[in-house]
């Protein structure tokens, strides 16, 4: 079974021991539900935090890079995009999506990672709207199930998917 990571780019207290520990608790809660392999999307915050994780556990993961130049991306200071590169070197492996960036790359890295994981592990305060606001909705919609850290609350919850049942 495979999880993946989706988290927002703005969290304050990310480098807080809570978060940090939460995400390990979430982790192995994936791993408890059969998990062996993780996929993260490496954007900064939540994906990059859980990233460092994965690393330091020696867990196996691939990095599903947007497209080839997100390494170098304008708007990222040199501090983190070397920090970027370093964590990525512990990747078992890269998937790049796209040669070259493109209005909505990051938008189908993150449906590419709920159509290919059985599992959401969501760095998510519940907001409505952003990047990792849709991507919880399109694996909620894929009734994938969902661990959520939140970073506000410092709580997990879990979301299993609905189960229909068909009467005969």
């Amino acid at each position: 079974m495979k999880a993946f990571f989706t988290g927002h780019r703005d969290i304050s207290n990310l480098n807080n021991s809570n978060v940090i520990a939460l995400l390990n608790q979430a982790i192995d809660m994936a791993i408890n539900q059969g998990v062996d392999r993780f996929g993260n999307g490496m954007a900064l915050g939540g994906d990059q935090a859980a990233a460092e994780i994965l690393n330091q556990r020696g867990l196996i993961w691939t990095g599903i890079i947007p497209y080839a130049g997100q390494g170098n991306y304008a708007k990222w200071s040199p501090e983190q995009r070397l920090k970027y590169r370093g964590i990525l070197k512990g990747a078992s492996g890269k998937i790049i999506l796209s040669p070259e960036y493109y209005a909505g790359c990051m938008q189908v890295r993150n449906k590419y990672m709920v159509q290919h994981s059985d599992i959401c592990i969501a760095v998510y305060d519940g907001r409505l709207t952003g990047g990792t606001a849709g991507t919880v909705r399109m694996a909620r919609d894929r009734n994938l199930s969902i661990i959520q850290v939140n970073p506000k609350t410092l709580k997990i919850s879990i979301f299993e998917p609905s189960k229909q049942l068909s009467l005969l």
